[in-house]
């Protein structure tokens, strides 16, 4: 069954030392150095349950999994194109999202993803391959061919990340779009867009050029 309520979580800690802001304040955006954001899978993070996998039309093979990858960094990289910030799979980057087969949070709602923004700290998030994975089959239109899915699961990760990696550089000044289903911002990745459309920056995108310059 498909999860009806998947949300995205954003927390920011309180009460930050001034000491540890002076210190620490600029590190993530140098002027020398672009700021850093992570991006990788967790080991054991494609492990679908079998009646995810016969929806599927059967197990991931290798050349899914690369499919998935590669399609999720590519769609990273598209989200912050323009913007002086440099993608990788380093899990210490100033900014990092990673991906589990579900969210470390046992007992919460079905969710596709969650951060923590840490301000001058950075932040570090992650996403739930099996519930990106589940929408992605779910919001397929009709006559989508099983590679068309998987390429689907990929883009809907990659985009996911995007969107929790801007909650994580922007703090509160990013709050959830619930109007517009078509942008990053949006509050749900429950939804065919995420997928299969097209997305696009709306309030975010001056905050971040702002924050992160072109």
């Amino acid at each position: 069954m498909r999860p009806r309520r998947l949300r995205e979580v954003w927390t920011a800690p309180f009460g930050v030392l001034v000491l540890l802001v002076v210190a620490v304040a600029g590190s993530g955006c140098s002027t020398s150095t672009p700021p850093s954001a992570g991006f990788w899978y967790e080991d054991g993070a494609f492990a679908l349950p079998d009646d995810i996998t016969s929806r599927l039309g059967g197990p991931l093979q290798l050349d899914d999994v690369l499919a998935i990858k590669r399609v999720s960094v590519a769609e990273l990289d598209r989200a912050f194109s323009g913007l002086r910030i440099t993608v990788s799979e380093r899990r210490d980057a100033y900014w990092r999202v990673g991906v589990n087969a579900i969210l470390p949070n046992p007992g919460a709602l079905p969710s596709a993803g969650q951060s923590l923004s840490l301000g001058v700290l950075g932040g570090s998030g992650w996403l739930g391959f099996r519930t990106l994975a589940l929408i992605a089959i779910d919001r397929a239109p009709p006559g989508t061919s099983r590679q068309g899915v998987i390429e689907g699961i990929g883009r809907g990760i990659g985009r996911a990340a995007a969107h929790e990696i801007a909650h994580q550089i922007l703090g509160r000044a990013m709050p959830d779009d619930h109007a517009d289903p078509n942008s990053y911002e949006y509050f749900s990745s429950d939804r065919q867009a995420q997928f299969y459309g097209e997305l696009r920056w709306n309030s975010a995108w001056p905050l971040l050029k702002k924050r992160l310059g072109g």
